[in-house]
């Protein structure tokens, strides 16, 4: 073998040992000091397995240090967030591998967020667990008062939100769940955050998001998602998207699918607010002669209305403006992250006035 090539292969395969060795100081998956926040499959006792958008491990720590471990099925993407600040992303290999979170911080106490970027058609991700530098320890996670949940589609998912322009495809490396109308207002209001969304997907009669929502997986009719774990103080749903997006889907079969969802969700979480949410890809121009936006607010006003009349009180309608060319628009004609950050305002606007936030 050419000595300069074996020379070369020996170095690939010691940054390879490198790279996949771990901190010394191991924070198992299943320790209680990690905070799952999103819905986990918890059934492989190697590590908890995530699919949803915006899925969250969380580790308070003290030390200088932090790797995490993954098994990763798909082609997914994760951001970094370290003490409240996005600090890099994570493309992990398929297979299992460790990588490297932090190094060189101050000794004292940290907080380390590994979020799922991309939504679930791109795959699955197996946490399993967490390495420390030496003498370093986890801590207790912080107690979180509020919580925020998003149903929806492509919109809640962040797709295609870091595109440059709506001439670009969808490509995972531009799909930010972090940077969501739904995050971005969920750290607002110092909010737990899940997100229930799958770009495409309906209400109402054909490839639904209410046929998913029961799993912690969505691709996996086994994983039943257990409600009594996690309960929001809010919900919101934005699924109308894709159902007035050929034509007006026909009212009396939406609203009642729609209604029969809210019940649903009502059964489960007994004291939520939830929202009825519009906008931001729907207009009044586009399909044609349709009026969609129009059509749908008295969709949503007559949901609203008939569950009222069957004493039915926490439920209230929120329209976002339909997004604005002056503030860019992402791959595909999606909101960019500008729009987002304006329906997190609108939200976060909403609730503190609803809730007395």
């Amino acid at each position: 073998m050419n000595r300069i090539l074996f020379v070369l292969l020996v170095l690939a395969s010691q940054l390879m040992r490198a790279e996949d060795a771990a901190l010394p100081v191991e924070v198992s998956a299943s320790d209680p000091k990690i905070a799952y926040v999103g819905r986990f499959d918890f059934r492989d006792a190697k590590g908890p397995r995530c699919a949803w958008p915006a899925s969250s491990a969380v580790l308070k720590f003290k030390g200088t240090a932090a790797d995490v471990t993954l098994n990763e099925m798909g082609g997914n993407q994760y951001q970094v967030v370290l003490d409240g600040k996005p600090v890099k992303v994570l493309s992990p290999r398929k297979g299992e591998g460790v990588y490297t979170l932090a190094t060189g911080l101050p000794d004292g106490e940290h907080t380390v967020e590994v979020i799922k970027r991309t939504e679930a058609s791109i795959g699955v991700t197996q946490f399993m667990g967490f390495h420390l530098g030496t003498g370093a320890q986890a801590l207790d996670p912080a107690k979180v008062a509020f919580r925020l949940e998003v149903i929806g589609d492509s919109i809640s998912c962040g797709y295609g939100n870091e595109g440059k322009s709506q001439n670009e495809h969808f490509k995972n490396e531009t799909e930010n769940a972090y940077l969501t109308y739904g995050a971005i207002a969920a750290r607002a209001l110092n909010a737990e955050y899940v997100c229930i969304a799958w770009s495409g997907k309906k209400m109402w009669p054909n490839d639904t998001i209410p046929e998913l929502y029961d799993r912690a997986l969505p691709n996996d009719k086994s994983s039943t998602w257990d409600f009594a774990k996690w309960a929001p103080d809010v919900v919101l749903i934005n699924l109308a998207t894709n159902d007035f997006g050929k034509g007006n889907p026909d009212e009396k079969g939406w609203t009642g699918a729609y209604k029969t969802f809210i019940v649903r969700l009502r059964k489960n979480y007994p004291k939520a607010l939830i929202y009825c949410a519009s906008g931001s890809m729907m207009s009044d121009s586009w399909p044609a002669g349709q009026k969609a936006v129009t059509t749908l607010h008295r969709y949503l006003d007559s949901i609203i209305e008939d569950l009222k009349q069957s004493g039915e009180t926490r439920v209230r309608f929120l329209a976002f403006e339909p997004q604005d060319m002056k503030n860019g628009l992402g791959s595909d004609w999606h909101p960019s992250v500008k729009t987002h950050e304006i329906m997190a305002a609108k939200l976060v606007e909403a609730v503190k006035k609803d809730l007395g936030q």
